[in-house]
């Protein structure tokens, strides 16, 4: 039956990968060839295009050194081998091991630092260098959450994620308002809320159409939208709003926080959704077995969902880039900054840029190094730059912003760093470049 040569072909596939390609058989032969040609997926789950061959498989076949040489010849001995040891690699728990460690590390740091730092930040009376300590809790507090909330699978994920992009996009469209502009904020939210739904679809046109259709949704709205008020008030006599007609202001002000809060942002998403492992093949490495007998590991192992995905991991270490580019910039540019970079922000330096610079491309040198990327040096120096420019790019867009409006902080929300948006500012940007970049070594890989 089907159901049988399919698992035929995972045996097969398994073989193969156990046995090495200098011993092809012909149980695994075309299954090796398949792999000489394609990239595998990190969480060791084939995809089932590369169990459809062009042809029915001999998989019981007699004539073995026929097939074993269609194998080898079908691509060069040395390139074989090399494909080989990539999937070997990509797969092996030593590489997955050395990635979450200091995930964990970072989480039980965070969290011992959050009681002295509590004890400096909430202490009663005026205390030297309070604000400072109420930055570093929070700052302990918020790691700790971020690390919880990327490993809580893609719906407790995707559900966190849209709250935060709400209320930074609330107050962006609340900073609008102030200065005069009376963009749809409605529709600009559920647009972006729609946009991270499509961004966790397997369906790559939801992905595409949810973007353009939002645009589209928009402007008919704001061409309409005195008829519409006049149908509210028809219908609800205590609906009296009066806007006044829609302007240039109003339509580029909404498009641009669809962009910049919905769509910009959504690669966060799919960056996630990238190989998903099962999660008993990542707490197996990390967990002794009578931890993972317990809840709640036993009840994780048992849902099977995607805790734990390669673009999970990648999106971990590309968020500590960030932090550590923005910490390093702040002390950098403080002690040092000599240089004023651009009038948007006259606190920031030169001197400053390089420091965040630096400490970007340093921990992602060393995460490329530890997911073993291809040319490690390179593309984690290549990457941490990246991330660095478009961090700072997100920031001075915000600073903009802020100083059109005439207003210090977006918010209030979180103590010592004003609203939610002056938080998220360096990550509004970053997830696009990161999401094609890490495709892309993927596919080198």
């Amino acid at each position: 039956s089907g159901q049988t040569e399919m698992r035929a072909r995972h045996c097969a596939l398994a073989t193969f990968l156990l046995i090495g390609p200098w011993q092809c058989t012909a149980l695994h032969a075309h299954a090796a060839s398949h792999l000489c040609r394609r990239s595998y997926p990190y969480d060791g789950a084939p995809p089932l295009r590369l169990l459809r061959p062009r042809a029915r498989w001999p998989l019981l076949a007699a004539e073995m050194p026929r097939c074993c040489d269609e194998a080898i010849h079908s691509c060069s001995a040395a390139a074989f081998r090399r494909r080989a040891v990539a999937v070997r690699m990509m797969m092996s728990p030593e590489v997955l091991e050395r990635s979450i460690r200091p995930i964990l590390v970072t989480v039980a740091l965070s969290t011992a630092a959050m009681v002295p730092t509590s004890v400096g930040a909430f202490a009663p009376g005026d205390r030297p260098m309070k604000k400072l300590w109420r930055r570093g809790f929070t700052g302990f507090a918020f790691a700790v959450f971020v690390s919880s909330w990327i490993f809580s699978g893609t719906y407790a994920f995707l559900s966190v994620f849209a709250l935060f992009a709400v209320i930074a996009q609330n107050e962006y469209y609340n900073m609008a308002r102030r200065n005069g502009v009376n963009p749809t904020w409605k529709l600009g939210l559920l647009g972006s809320v729609l946009m991270y739904v499509a961004a966790a679809s397997p369906s790559a046109v939801l992905r595409d159409a949810v973007f353009p259709l939002t645009g589209c949704g928009s402007i008919v709205y704001l061409l309409l939208r005195p008829g519409f008020e006049q149908s509210y008030s028809n219908v609800f006599p205590w609906f009296d709003r009066k806007t006044p007609p829609t302007t240039y202001d109003d339509v580029a002000t909404t498009f641009f926080g669809i962009f910049l809060f919905g769509y910009m942002p959504s690669f966060w998403i799919r960056l996630r959704c990238i190989a998903p492992m099962h999660p008993s093949a990542v707490l197996s490495l990390v967990a002794a077995p009578a931890m993972r007998s317990r809840w709640p590991l036993a009840a994780i192992e048992r849902c099977g969902a995607d805790v734990f995905t390669h673009g999970a991991i990648v999106q971990w270490w590309t968020m500590l880039a960030i932090v550590f580019s923005d910490v390093a910039a702040y002390f950098v540019g403080k002690k040092f900054g000599r240089t004023p970079l651009i009038w948007v922000s006259p606190k920031k330096t030169w001197e400053g840029l390089y420091g965040g610079m630096a400490a970007s491309m340093g921990t992602m040198v060393a995460a490329a190094l530890l997911m073993r990327w291809p040319v490690p040096l390179a593309s984690g120096t290549a990457y941490g730059l990246i991330l660095s420019l478009m961090g700072l790019v997100g920031d001075l867009t915000v600073s903009l912003l802020k100083r059109s409006a005439g207003v210090k902080d977006t918010g209030t929300i979180m103590p010592g760093h004003g609203g939610l948006l002056d938080r998220l500012d360096s990550y509004l940007l970053v997830a696009a470049p990161a999401f094609f970049i890490f495709t892309a070594l993927r596919h080198v890989q």
